[in-house]
């Protein structure tokens, strides 16, 4: 386990937290180890109980001088790096292999190659979690946009698509409408549901200028409606948009976008 044993923050920080995420489960389990179970002699009659153990208080950590403060720096960088595990790690037997490694005087309790597959399986695990919690967010994309969309549409400003994309209308438009074949000057600002930006021509300083058949089909949707001038809002199902895979690492899978467009100019045929 060459890699494993000499490089644990490398392969912490980085094949782990590849597989990574948003931590749905805790990655470490931080609960202090419970102390053994006292029990007590029955009391005689006259005598009160013995009173509970008291609980292990934490020892503070004081940082005045270097060898504190880069060992608590090198903690916490090796916490970071474990945060970002999705499954659960167990702190005290952490800390036990560490000492086992770093005292000459205790026992190593796994061969290299039965930490390499102990290590292996780690990853496995995570994957796995991975694609569990994934698939769940996923779904709960679905069921969030189909309740924002069914109640948005009872909104009287609210236009709707012959596709489905819903719409209302900031600036009206005096000029014509894009045919298919055209090609369009556009602004817009593009967010998902929760109000996270992914895209935003305007901070960017120039429109874009696209084919309408070279765009997702929600945008084809939207802009085969709109007149040229004209500035809207408009909510684009996931259908119409990138769907169940989404566009990482900005649009997650089955996400309903957001997006501020104003259409500037039909600039020709394509």
């Amino acid at each position: 386990m060459k890699n494993f044993r000499y490089l644990p923050i490398i392969f912490v920080g980085g094949a782990l937290v590849a597989c990574g995420g948003s931590k749905p489960a805790p990655a470490v389990d931080s609960s202090p180890v419970s102390a053994p179970e006292v029990k007590n002699t029955p009391a005689a009659p006259d005598l009160a109980p013995l009173p509970e153990p008291s609980p292990v208080q934490e020892q503070k950590v004081f940082l005045d001088n270097a060898v504190d403060r880069y060992s608590y720096a090198l903690g916490v960088d090796f916490g970071r790096a474990l945060s970002n595990i999705n499954v659960p790690v167990k702190l005290d037997v952490l800390v036990d292999a560490m000492r086992d490694v770093l005292d000459s005087g205790r026992e190593i309790l796994m061969t290299d190659s039965e930490s390499e597959a102990a290590l292996q399986d780690l990853l496995s695990q995570m994957q796995m979690q991975k694609d569990i919690d994934e698939a769940a967010a996923a779904r709960k994309a679905l069921s969030d946009q189909a309740a924002f969309l069914s109640k948005n549409i009872q909104d009287p400003r609210v236009w709707v698509t012959k596709k489905g994309v819903q719409y209302v209308i900031l600036k009206e438009g005096t000029g014509n409408k894009p045919k298919a074949t055209d090609k369009v000057k556009v602004h817009y600002v593009g967010s998902l549901l929760n109000g996270t930006e992914f895209d935003n021509s305007i901070k960017r300083g120039a429109p874009m200028e696209f084919a309408v058949s070279a765009v997702i089909e929600g945008w084809q949707d939207l802009l085969l409606e709109m007149k040229v001038g004209e500035k809207v809002k408009a909510w684009i199902p996931s259908a119409l948009a990138y769907g169940e895979k989404g566009a990482p690492p900005s649009i997650p899978p089955n996400s309903l976008l957001v997006f501020e467009v104003e259409l500037l100019q039909i600039v020709g045929a394509k």
